[in-house]
């Protein structure tokens, strides 16, 4: 049975996969699948991932951005119990499904889990994943069976595989030793939480790392609230994603621009990050801030100015799950079976 070495980073707002070659991304939305009445023969999509299904236990779920347009209640959980959340097993299994080259695929893994609930969340959350998964999966307009074994898995706090990414190489050896001696903090800003942590010569420093509920859904709450107060209109959070990169949004066919209200939010919330990590570190004793994340990299013109060690790391939305696959990669394994 071939073996795949896999990172897996199931955040609260996007999916991310990585198994040294191909990158997969989508909205961590699912919902219930439904049967479709009329396909048309016109429709096009640009990728497989459109048309994102599984079937699980006997039941049918859209998944993605196939779940926003189809499902009757999408839904992206901000729960932080992910062990405890049905979508965050689905969304695993789909991303094991999609990564599976045969029918029949065993997996040796590393995720993460934000900084402040690895301690509580991780056993349960290695006994979900491990072991046998069924599903079938719906890509390209197909079902095809995936038999999945997951063998190991690694859990670390999320942050860290910034880090990893940015020390070690392809095969999972220290590659940057200079990186690995420094005191290094890291913040991770993700769509329901802000990850903190430091790293001081690759130990995971607890008394200055920690969790914020800070993260990207605060200014998508500041700006459902002033598209509501100009427009008169309610959009669910899974539906502000493509708005918010666009930074218009659309209204009987017309484009309005709100760049202005995205811009407030994502001011707002970096001064409540700002605030944070005040509290949290005193910036003169790192060597280096890393920010990471793809609230990272949405936030980094208006925190970068306010820290001067702070830096954007390249690649900021897939930094962690490329650290994770690096670690899983690593000649002791990154895994316990």
């Amino acid at each position: 049975m071939n073996e795949e070495v896999l990172g897996v980073d199931i955040g609260y707002g996007f999916v991310k996969g990585f198994n040294g070659q191909n990158e997969i991304v989508f909205p961590s939305v699912a919902g219930i699948g439904r049967d479709i009445s009329y396909h048309s023969v016109l429709t096009t999509y640009q990728s497989p991932l459109d048309t994102l299904a599984i079937g699980y236990n006997g039941k049918k779920y859209f998944i993605g951005d196939y779940a926003i347009r189809q499902s009757s209640i999408p839904s992206r959980s901000l729960d932080i119990k992910k062990p405890e959340d049905l979508n965050t097993l689905l969304l695993f299994l789909t991303t094991l499904g999609l990564y599976s080259k045969e029918q029949h695929q065993e997996f040796n893994i590393v995720t993460g889990l934000p900084t402040n609930y690895i301690l509580s969340y991780q056993e349960q959350l290695s006994h979900i994943l491990s072991g046998e998964h069924h599903i079938r999966l719906r890509i390209r307009g197909q079902d095809e069976e995936r038999n999945m074994r997951v063998k190991g898995v690694n859990i670390v706090p999320q942050p860290f595989g910034t880090l990893f990414n940015l020390v070690l190489n392809g095969s999972g050896e220290i590659a940057d030793h200079e990186m690995s001696n420094k005191v290094v903090g890291i913040a991770d800003i993700g769509f329901k939480t802000a990850d903190f942590v430091v790293s001081d010569s690759l130990e995971f420093v607890d008394r200055l790392s920690s969790s914020s509920i800070n993260g990207m859904v605060s200014a998508y709450e500041i700006i459902a609230a002033m598209i509501r107060s100009r427009y008169k209109i309610d959009k669910k959070d899974y539906e502000l994603d493509q708005i918010v990169k666009n930074k218009t949004i659309k209204i009987a066919g017309v484009d309005h621009d709100i760049s202005d209200i995205i811009s407030e939010a994502f001011y707002n919330l970096a001064s409540k990050i700002k605030t944070e990590l005040d509290s949290l570190w005193d910036y003169r004793e790192l060597d280096t801030i890393l920010l990471t994340g793809g609230g990272g990299e949405a936030l980094s013109e208006y925190l970068i100015p306010k820290f001067n060690n702070m830096v954007l790391v390249p690649d900021a939305q897939f930094a962690n799950v490329k650290g994770f696959w690096k670690l899983a990669r690593n000649r002791n394994g990154g895994y316990e079976e």
